[in-house]
């Protein structure tokens, strides 16, 4: 590609680099002057113009930028026409987003005329929503790029939606003498419209007391009822792996696949299973609407992709959502129905800007 300034005798498809104003008409960056518009540009004083005439091998910005995000689609993934250099990859489903961040970087350090940017690994999409961009930033590329991105693409999508699928989840909670209705009927509403947000159903709610043989009781009975997940609230937050709720999981034949997350609020987080269904013992946020390190981990058990032990110990980087408690807070906000009434109040949804908050 060519970028200069062009006398107006060789200016004929040059593809204008800057927006001119001439009396009522408007010649728009990146348009292909034409003879007529040479003839305008004549009459009203210009003697040159700035832009960039394109060579045998470049492709113009918006072809570009076309081919390269089709390089990109996975699986619930789809292009929309490109403008201005720019072409945009939307959401087709819901569910989460999977990147390979890798790939995506060594097409980006290519060359500088290459910009590809996405939402973060694993957030939650919507159909519809953008979900990645690509730019071609100068006029064009020469196609010996667009070559080498296609051989870094090649083999796997590199950007695609796990969908989220229909679950039964059930809900357990435990409790001890003293503890209000009002925070087991709040936990579970705000669980209910939680799994409602990802496409879920809380299918079953029980309750009992806070010792290992009624959750281990709970724990069977849900499964029973044929639930694909199973959701445990702790009167108290579990502190050990030979602590109530994660020795109920594994008396009776489950593992206990992680325990904590280091992200806040969430650090108290446990991941189980149960056969094949996922057993998550909740930390005291669980309790608040506000966004917090379930929500991190749920959107993924639902899309059939659960993260393993090094995928949680990684979400360290970006996993202070809030900040901790310091002196004088209450660090295990949710234990008991004191603490986890303020977590249960303010927020009318999940924290979101217009986009949904990073899963």
């Amino acid at each position: 590609m060519i970028f200069d300034e062009f006398p107006l005798a060789a200016a004929e498809g040059v593809m204008l680099a800057h927006t001119l104003k001439i009396g009522g008409r408007t010649l728009k960056k990146g348009r292909v002057l034409s003879a007529r518009d040479l003839d305008l540009l004549d009459d009203v004083g210009f003697a040159a113009v700035t832009g960039a005439r394109l060579e045998p091998e470049d492709v113009a910005e918006d072809a570009a930028a076309d081919e390269l995000a089709g390089l990109l689609v996975g699986a619930n993934v789809e292009t929309r026409a490109p403008r201005a250099g720019r072409c945009n990859l939307h959401a087709s489903a819901a569910g989460v987003l999977c990147i390979d961040a890798e790939r995506i970087d060594r097409m980006n350090l290519l060359d500088e005329a290459i910009a590809i940017g996405t939402l973060p690994r694993h957030a939650v999409a919507h159909p519809g929503q953008v979900v990645a961009t690509v730019k071609i930033i100068p006029f064009a590329v020469p196609r010996r790029l667009l070559d080498a991105c296609r051989e870094i693409a090649a083999g796997a999508p590199t950007i695609a939606v796990a969908e989220l699928k229909p679950c039964r989840a059930a809900l357990i909670q435990t409790e001890l003498p003293g503890m209000k209705d009002a925070i087991f009927t709040a936990t579970a509403q705000v669980t209910r419209e939680r799994l409602d947000g990802l496409g879920g159903r809380l299918a079953l709610v029980l309750r009992g007391p806070h010792r290992r043989d009624a959750l281990e009781s709970m724990l069977h009975q849900a499964l029973a009822a044929g639930c694909e997940l199973v959701l445990v609230c702790g009167a108290t937050v579990a502190k050990d792996r030979k602590d109530i709720a994660p020795a109920a999981v594994t008396g009776i034949g489950g593992t206990i696949e992680h325990f904590g997350m280091p992200v806040e609020p969430g650090n108290m987080l446990v991941l189980g299973r149960i056969g094949t269904a996922p057993v998550m013992i909740l930390p005291g946020c669980g309790r608040s609407r506000k966004s917090n390190g379930l929500d991190l981990v749920l959107p993924r058990l639902m899309a059939g992709i659960p993260p393993t032990r090094e995928d949680i110990m990684r979400m360290g980087v970006g996993g202070l959502i809030r900040s901790a408690p310091e002196g004088g807070d209450d660090a295990n906000v949710g234990d008991n129905d004191r603490a986890a009434a303020p977590a249960l109040v303010g927020a009318g949804g999940f924290e979101r800007s217009g986009e949904p908050s990073r899963p």
